[in-house]
């Protein structure tokens, strides 16, 4: 199949959207482990639904070629880059 420009403008919104699920995910499973019980449960249950989700959505992508996959793939890495700018990391207090 041909490469489109369509296949683009339809997979980096995808990617992107899968990067938010996944990363905003796990950005929520880390913030609940120390109220939860059993913290081992929520990381692998978060982990195999995050990557279920994330799989699904690059299997779906996979009848647009290798590029739309790729493009996909670009637009989920994005998504964590902007992610880590808005959440940051934590700073450390040089005086603590």
């Amino acid at each position: 199949m041909p490469y489109e420009l369509w296949q683009m403008l339809v997979a980096l919104p995808i990617g992107a959207g899968l990067g938010l699920i996944f990363f905003g995910g796990l950005w929520l499973t880390v913030a609940r482990i120390p109220s939860s019980r059993r913290p081992h449960l929520l990381l692998a249950g978060s982990f195999l639904l995050r990557m279920t989700v994330v799989l699904s959505g690059f299997y779906l992508l996979a009848p647009l070629g290798w590029q739309a996959m790729t493009i996909a793939m670009a637009g989920l890495l994005i998504t964590r880059q902007v992610l880590l700018r808005i959440k940051g990391r934590p700073q450390c207090d040089p005086a603590a």
